[in-house]
């Protein structure tokens, strides 16, 4: 399959048809071709997605900074450690900013890795949550393991559904 609008070809799999694909990542119409030697011009495209540390790096930095100076604006620099002595107000509200750079630290993830496929937006913003579970469960535990990485993993990887997405409206209506 080539993209009439910027000659990339998707091959096709042995048994998969053409109709897998309506149209390519920059918004083109895709048409069938027999051979890439017909198109000599064609830019091949991989399939698969790829991981690029570089955006999950510093999507995990932002989440990580972020985070600490919420906790160092909210409970001050040495917190109380007992949740019992916490104001049910004070964890709401950090658990509302913990949401929100979370799905940000995913999204920026995403959009550092340039990714235009969810697929690739879902797994570069869910390793940012994926990480700081991992870290979170080494000094936490098992529960706190599991927990943190379903939780902010999930979270994260909203934020680069939500990067990839955005991306395909902008190079939509940039191609249109």
């Amino acid at each position: 399959m080539i993209c009439e609008k910027c000659s990339k070809h998707y091959p096709l799999e042995e048994g998969k048809s053409s109709f897998n694909f309506e149209r390519c990542e920059c918004g083109g119409k895709l048409r069938y071709s027999l051979s890439i030697k017909e198109d000599s011009h064609v830019k091949p495209v991989k399939t698969s997605g790829k991981i690029k540390f570089t955006g999950v790096f510093i999507g995990f930095i932002f989440l990580f900074i972020s985070l600490t100076l919420s906790v160092v604006a909210l409970f001050g620099i040495n917190p109380n450690l007992n949740a019992l002595n916490i104001s049910s107000k004070i964890l709401t509200i950090f658990t509302i900013i913990t949401v929100i750079l979370t799905v940000s630290s995913g999204s920026i993830s995403s959009y550092i890795s340039g990714s235009r496929r969810y697929w690739d937006g879902a797994v570069n913003g869910g390793l940012v949550g994926v990480i700081l579970g991992l870290i979170l469960g080494i000094i936490g535990g098992v529960i706190v393991l599991i927990t943190a990485i379903l939780v902010l993993g999930s979270l994260s990887m909203l934020g680069g559904l939500f990067s990839s997405f955005l991306r395909k409206i902008v190079n939509s209506n940039t191609n249109n």
